[in-house]
């Protein structure tokens, strides 16, 4: 079957023969039940081939250890710092005495206070040593009008200790709680008490209540309020010169407005200057500089990207971010402080700031708006919060109840003698054979996550120095602490020393038989003290070494033995930047994917193992037993996703997670709610017929998941496709044809009610068209049929891969669904395209700066535009007489954007979109999906302007749904597989355009 293709092939040779050694040869290099760990001696991974931050996180504080800490300060005169963990416990001990390992309780606001379930702030009045206020921000219920509340207290000493009386509680304020609550309290060098408030929403859909621009409410703001006087209806006054008092209809309390969640802010002890971190939505993580009454955007904007253009503004106007971090590099922004402490003088006058997902840490000069951020440092912690104490001096707070300062990092220097070549790694006795280096061990696993076709084989390096393995000092990895399973952590991970090594070489079919496989790339996850860095390596033709690939990565087309046609054929392989790495290997996700008892649970191992892989791997001392915690316990086990004797709910579930949950988590960094952990029930997963958060597709009745019907499932779409949308998107860009096929299966039996629209009239005409294409029955009108709709492509798709119509009807549909399809649709059937005729995605196979540096001749670029069959530009623009009135016109394009930004526009055509050109999407009563811009609106009809520049007229009672979307009618891949030096001269005949 079609479906099963070549990668069908190699995913049974690497899951059912445990390969190592030469693709194809069996390696006796996995330890047997009765053999002993070997030192590994010969590591060549040290240090960095390019230069890393400066600084590295230093644990202080080590005997204390705290349960998910929220916010740490301190108060006015006392030389101790107050930790609020998110439970509702504050705790205080000795700044002085780091080591001490005890604390004093507080407050607990969830025992002591009837209402409180949850602390988000925490500050104490300018004047504590006089009035002894404390301020404490906490939830009373989730999704409550008033369930957001901050109240004073007041402390007194008890033996010397201070302490909270929840008794003398008195409610200042309060708003709407929701996923979204702010809640960072700080007062200002004015006096006064400033407070964040985050929109209330739930990650998505992106600001569901619509108030990140409306001021009538308290929410998305920044607010400043006087706690010293009270008012006539409020335990507070509002400042004269706040922004906004006496406007009608807009809370005077607001200070600035427009944001999404803003965690955390500080003002900087010297200037004054207010800063926020604000949590972004899809793309972007923001640094705002805080001006009086500024919009910061939300949800108009999240930083540089458009978000709803559409809706109304608040009164004044966007202001841009002081720095705005891509989720490349960061997920979820913690604001920090403006560094005025002695014993970094290097950062002084910098704001140090971090990231919750990745650990990252970043700097920027605090007086010198549009400086690039600074990267500080790289770290394994998930950093909630900042601390500075009474001498300006920073501490950072892990999310895992750690606390760390900044240190210099010696290792921060380039190592010039890094490995540039395989073979200088260590980690082989013959590269060129494959073959590992003594202490270097193969593993293999239960579920293989998809990689574009490739076989992977894995091997794991534990370096001991030449003193310790003299002594036979070799402990086993130790299991790590206790895992939350709502995160995804597995039990049996196992933590590992500085230096360790793991290893994945992809490999590729390079003929016929089953085993015949070249090697394309050999990845290394590296364990640079603490943290895990990602570096890959590039076969050379000659299979005989393999060279380091650059830090931003890179695209190579390879020859490919297509086991479906019987022929050779070409592929785009990317070797992911050092930043891919990361953002997959997610230190939210443990970091190490692969390597746990979940996966090397798995039999026979070894011909003379009598137990399995992960038994074998304990007894041969290279691993702690997890069992050892829990006797009684039943480990993990994924199952084989394509082992069709088990259970296929199991597989699909055991796929998902592997392919997909390291970002579909709890704080993994994916956008939508939903999670796709292996370990919690469907039901908890917020996956099955549930309203996708991130764009439908124009899918008619679309869910995430729609039981019973994989045509309407959202999840299975983006799958099949590998035009916009495609999942995952990042480390593949070829389908796996048999984990679409899984996911198929597994969605089609799921139960579902009887009215669900897998029966309806729309799905019963797709299915009549498909079979008079299999009766070769007016073949022009059913292929029509099926592509003006998503769900009736999806149809379409699944016939020709399942091989159901013939050859000369699937070159026919192919020729229909050309450039002039909508891309949703046409990025359905580009998988079977030849790779020579794809659509060339510029977004990620080519970067924008070798497009700009190159010279471009304006004349070819005239005739590209005007005349060359693969530019669709003119489709939509007009220049001169030239071209169709559906977009901006062109003609004198050049006197408003230059050469970077009208590329920008061509590449991320959704970034900024004037609103006369949003695309809309209407769905009628009858189940049909139209899409266009939006001509006409009456109390009678709607009138769309489709991409062709046709108006459709739609009965205002046939409109059953009209939203505008946040995505461009230009298609993403409008330039298509032009080479760089055809981009470089449109660009230019369009900069010519005055």
């Amino acid at each position: 079957m079609l479906r099963l293709g070549f990668a069908g092939i190699c995913s049974q040779l690497v899951l059912l023969s445990g390969v190592w050694g030469d693709p194809g040869q069996q390696s006796s290099k996995r330890p047997a039940a009765d053999s002993r760990r070997v030192p590994w001696t010969q590591s060549r991974l040290t240090g960095s081939p390019e230069p890393r931050p400066g600084y590295r996180l230093q644990r202080v504080f080590p005997r204390l250890k705290f349960k998910q800490p929220v916010v740490l300060t301190t108060a006015p005169g006392i030389d101790r710092w107050f930790l609020a963990e998110l439970d509702g416990a504050i705790r205080s001990f000795p700044q002085n005495n780091r080591s001490t390992d005890q604390t004093d309780l507080f407050i607990d606001v969830s025992q002591q206070i009837p209402d409180a379930t949850r602390i988000y702030g925490l500050t104490f009045h300018p004047r504590f040593q006089q009035n002894h206020y404390v301020y404490i921000c906490y939830i009373t219920e989730a999704n409550a009008p008033r369930g957001t509340r901050v109240s004073r207290f007041v402390v007194s000493q008890v033996n010397g200790i201070p302490r909270c009386d929840a008794a003398s509680e008195q409610i200042l304020i309060e708003w709407k709680s929701g996923g979204h609550n702010g809640g960072c309290l700080k007062f200002g060098p004015d006096g006064y008490l400033y407070i964040t408030t985050g929109d209330a929403s739930s990650p998505s859909p992106p600001d569901s209540l619509a108030t990140g621009q409306d001021l009538t409410d308290l929410l998305a703001s920044v607010l400043r309020i006087d706690v010293d006087h009270s008012s006539q209806d409020a335990a507070y006054r509002v400042p004269a010169d706040n922004p906004f008092v006496g406007q009608a209809k807009i809370r005077p309390e607001i200070w600035a407005y427009g944001f999404r969640n803003p965690w955390k802010m500080s003002f900087d002890a010297e200037s004054g200057q207010l800063w926020v971190g604000d949590v972004g939505w899809e793309m972007w993580e923001m640094i705002y500089r805080i001006e009086r009454g500024g919009n910061y955007g939300w949800s108009i904007v999240e930083g540089p990207q458009s978000v709803k253009p559409e809706s109304p503004r608040g009164p004044t106007p966007i202001l841009p971010p002081a720095a705005a971090h891509s989720h490349i590099e960061s997920r979820s922004i913690t604001g920090g402080f403006v560094y005025r402490g002695r014993r970094l003088p290097e950062l002084a006058g910098q704001y140090v700031y971090g990231d919750y997902v990745t650990g990252k840490l970043w700097s920027l000069p605090h007086d010198q708006p549009g400086t690039k951020p600074r990267d500080l440092a790289d770290s394994t912690t998930q950093i909630i919060a900042f601390g500075e104490d009474a001498q300006r001096e920073l501490v950072i707070v892990g999310y895992d109840g750690t606390l760390y300062e900044l240190e210099p990092n010696p290792s921060s220097a380039v190592n010039s003698d890094f490995p540039q070549r395989l073979s200088q790694t260590g980690l082989f006795q013959d590269v060129a054979a494959h073959r590992p280096a003594p202490g270097v061990i193969a593993y293999t696993i239960n579920a293989e996550p998809w990689a574009d076709g490739a076989v992977a084989q894995r091997m794991l390096g534990i370096p001991t120095s030449p003193e310790a393995a003299q002594s036979k000092s070799l402990p086993p990895l130790a299991i790590e602490g206790d895992q939350n399973p709502q995160q995804g952590r597995i039990r049996g991970e196992w933590s590992f020393p500085p230096e360790s090594v793991l290893v994945k070489t992809l490999s590729l079919p390079s003929g016929p038989q089953a085993g015949q496989l070249r090697r394309i790339e050999t990845q290394i996850l590296h364990r640079d003290r603490e943290t895990w860095r990602g570096y890959t390596y590039a076969w050379n033709a000659e299979q005989s070494d393999a060279e380091l690939v650059s830090v931003s990565g890179l695209d190579k087309t390879v020859a490919v033995f297509d086991t479906v046609s019987g022929q050779p054929r070409e592929q785009t392989w990317h070797f992911p930047s050092r930043n891919e790495c990361i953002v997959c290997h997610t230190t939210r996700a443990g970091s190490i994917l692969g390597f746990n008892a979940a996966q090397l649970n798995r039999p026979k191992s070894h011909p003379n193992s009598q137990t399995n892989q992960l038994q074998d791997l304990i007894a041969a001392g290279y691993l702690s037993d997890p069992q050892q915690r829990n006797p009684q316990a039943k480990l993990p086990r994924f199952a084989n996703p394509h082992d069709t004797s088990q259970d296929l709910e199991t597989r699909a579930r055991s796929y998902l997670h592997v392919n997909c949950a390291h970002c579909h988590r709890r704080g993994g960094g994916g956008t939508a709610t939903f999670v796709l952990l292996h370990n919690l029930p469907l039901d908890k997963l917020l996956l099955v017929d549930q309203r996708p958060t991130q764009g439908t597709f124009n899918i008619h009745g679309a869910q995430v998941v729609a039981a019973g019907d994989p045509f309407r499932s959202v999840l299975y779409y983006r799958m099949a496709t590998i035009g916009r949308g495609r999942m995952p998107h990042i480390g593949s860009t070829e389908v796996d044809r048999r984990g679409e096929d899984l996911l198929f299966q597994w969605i089609q039996q799921m139960p579902h009610a009887d009215s669900t629209p897998t029966s309806g009239a729309t799905a019963r005409t797709q299915r009549e068209s498909l079979q008079q294409l299999k009766q070769q029955k007016q073949v022009d009108r059913a292929i029509s049929h099926l592509l003006t709709s998503t769900s009736g492509s999806l149809r379409l798709m699944r016939s020709i891969t399942d091989e159901e119509i013939d050859a000369a009807t699937t070159r026919q549909v192919l020729s229909r669904a050309s450039a002039d399809t909508p891309a949703e649709i046409r990025g359905l059937f580009e998988r079977f395209r030849p790779h020579s005729q794809r659509v060339r995605r510029l977004g990620s196979s080519v970067n924008p700066q070798d497009i700009l540096a190159r010279t471009g001749n304006a004349a070819t670029g005239q005739q590209l535009f005007h005349k060359a069959s693969g530019v669709q530009c003119r489709n939509c623009h007009r220049i001169g007489q030239t071209g169709k009135q559906i977009g901006p016109d062109l003609t004198t394009i050049g006197k408003k954007l230059d050469r970077a930004k009208i590329l920008d526009s061509i590449l991320q055509p959704s970034r900024q979109i004037e609103t006369k050109y949003l695309n809309y999407i209407v769905e009628t009563t009858n189940g049909l999906v139209f899409s266009g811009l939006l001509e006409q609106q009456t109390k009678d009809q709607v009138v769309l302007k489709d991409n062709t520049g046709k108006l459709k007229t739609i009965p205002r009672d046939n409109v059953e749904l009209l939203v505008p979307q946040r995505t461009s009618m230009m298609p993403d891949l409008l330039l298509r597989d032009f080479t760089v030096q055809q981009v470089a001269d449109l660009i230019d005949y369009l900069v010519s355009l005055k």
